[in-house]
Order: structure tokens, then C-alpha cells, then sequence
């Protein structure tokens, strides 16, 4: 009721972003947001896709209610060129489809408190030598991935990098984060909870980032960190192809050996990753940005 009540006393209904229609975590997801999206189409509200993240939608039922209401919103953006191949795919003909980029991407790098995220770090007791960060999640495969991940923050550790753990998510990150510090021989700080301008903060201080969750990997990219990524979901892989880098690692085969040479490789391009994360970002910055402009057309 009361969804019903603010969608009433609404102008227009703004819906997302992020990957809100998709079927992988089960069906409740994209019956929730979709019925919101019809609830306002039903009340004669206007509807924004804003910057979202599409699929995968793999049943026939979920693939059915995304063409049933995403044919009758009234602007779409989509984060990457592959959300907007999978509308296509799904029927889904009409209004026309914006590629843009994902909200967060708008950030402005300058505005980062980089001493907070400094101060942060030393409250912590990493004060000394190459920070790696590395953000893992709860997953429901194989868990060899963790011992994967330990096995490189313990070479990483040997060679004088202090290894940070970050979770993203509480508290089931935090939960995951602590397994793999359990499993390291050296030991790692677990980056307690923290909001998304000290998450900023902090991985502006990382010199590398290796990890599963996407907004990590933005966050880290956005300061021009190099990153790893482990995908979980094809949205890392699409945010890695949009910042000009190769495919990641998946999650539900991932090795120590393949992990221990893709951080090699990265490392030794580290100054021309970065050089190249910065220019990106920044293109996508304005990608980002064009989300808010189109909203304002949209009255105007």
C-alpha cells in the first residue's frame, strides 16, 4: 500500500539502477521491480529505466514479463551495450534503447577523500609498503575459489604488499572475507563496515584491486586502480570490456596458478593499466552523467 501511496503522488517512477531484472537469484527479483514498473504504468505514471543492468533472464516466464512491461515504459538507458542486446533478444521493441553507463561511474574522482581513506588504512595498522585489495562474496558453487584467492594474498604478503579485505556487502561479505583471511598463513585486515564515500576512500589507496563484487571494481577503477576481476555474473565481464580490459577470472573455476599470473601480468603493465583506466572512466564518466541529463529532457 503504501508503494501504491508514493507511486500515486509521483511525477514520474525512476527504476534503477543496477541489475534489478534478472532471474539468476531467483524469480521474486524481477517480479518485484517489474510489478512496481506496471503498478505505475496502471496509474498513469510515466517510467524511467534508468541506467539499468539487464539479465540474464533465463526462464520463459521472467523473459515474458520483461517484453510485457518493458515494451510499455517510457525511456530506457541501459548500463552496457550487452543490456541493451538482451532487450532486443527479450522482444523488447519499444521506446528506443540509450546506451549510457552505470550511475556510479559519475562520480568525480577529485571529490574522493583520499587522506580519509589514508587515515582509514592507518587505524587499521596497514601503514607500510603496496596495499592490495581484494573484495570477495558468498557463492554457491565450488568454494575453491577462496582457497584460490588466500593462496595469492599469501604470495602477495611474502613479497612485502599489505593484503586488505573489503567487504561490500554485510554481512555475508564480511563473513566470506573472513574465511579467506582464515585460510591465509599471513594473516589480513578485514576493512570493518563501511559507507560507500570510506569505500571510495579506501580503494582510492589500493595499488591493486582483485575482485567479484562490480561496484568494487568501479570504485577501484574510478581512482585508476588496476583491477582483477572474478565474475560471478556477466556484468563484471561487461564492465571490464567497457574499461578496456580482458575477460576476468570466473569464480566457478578459478585457480591459484591462473589467478598468481594474471596479478603478475597486471602488475607488470601496472602504469599503462592505470593510464588507460583513467581515460576510460573518464568517458564513461560523462556516459553516466548523460542519465541525469535525459531525465531533466524528459520535462523538459
Amino acid at each position: 500500500m503504501q508503494v501504491l501511496k508514493a507511486l500515486r503522488s509521483a511525477d514520474l517512477l525512476i527504476s534503477g539502477g543496477g541489475g534489478l531484472l534478472q532471474d539468476v537469484t531467483g524469480p521474486k527479483s524481477i517480479i518485484y521491480y517489474l510489478g512496481i514498473v506496471a503498478a505505475a504504468r496502471l496509474l498513469g505514471r510515466p517510467v524511467f529505466f534508468y541506467a539499468q543492468g539487464i539479465g540474464p533472464v533465463n526462464t520463459a516466464a521472467g523473459r515474458a514479463l520483461v517484453r510485457l512491461v518493458a515494451n510499455r515504459v517510457n525511456a530506457i538507458t541501459v548500463r552496457d551495450q550487452d543490456s541493451m542486446e538482451e532487450l532486443a533478444a527479450l522482444g523488447v521493441t519499444r521506446p528506443p534503447v540509450c546506451v549510457t553507463a552505470d550511475p556510479v561511474l559519475g562520480l568525480d574522482p577529485s571529490s574522493i577523500d583520499r587522506e580519509r581513506g589514508r587515515q582509514i588504512l592507518f587505524s587499521l595498522g596497514v601503514r607500510r609498503g603496496p596495499v592490495a585489495g581484494i573484495s570477495v562474496r558468498p557463492w554457491k558453487g565450488p568454494d575453491g575459489y577462496k582457497e584460490a584467492v588466500a593462496r595469492v594474498a599469501d604470495d602477495l604478503a611474502a613479497e612485502g604488499w599489505q593484503v586488505l579485505l573489503v567487504p561490500m556487502q554485510y554481512p555475508a561479505d564480511a563473513v566470506t572475507c573472513r574465511e579467506v583471511a582464515a585460510r591465509m598463513r599471513t594473516g589480513a585486515v578485514v576493512l570493518d563496515r563501511a559507507g560507500y564515500r570510506d569505500l571510495l576512500a579506501v580503494t582510492a589507496n589500493l595499488d591493486l584491486a582483485i575482485g567479484m563484487r562490480l561496484h568494487f571494481l568501479i570504485f577501484s577503477a574510478i581512482s585508476g586502480v588496476p583491477v582483477i576481476g572474478i565474475p560471478y555474473d556477466p556484468k563484471v565481464n561487461r564492465f571490464l570490456q567497457s574499461v578496456g580490459l580482458p575477460p576476468g577470472l570466473s569464480v566457478e573455476n578459478l585457480r591459484y596458478g591462473e589467478l598468481l599470473l594474471k596479478v603478475k601480468q597486471v602488475l607488470e603493465e601496472k602504469e599503462s593499466i592505470s593510464s588507460r583506466l583513467k581515460e576510460r572512466v573518464a568517458c564513461l564518466r560523462r556516459e553516466a552523467l548523460r542519465n541525469a541529463s535525459l531525465v531533466a529532457n524528459f520535462f523538459a
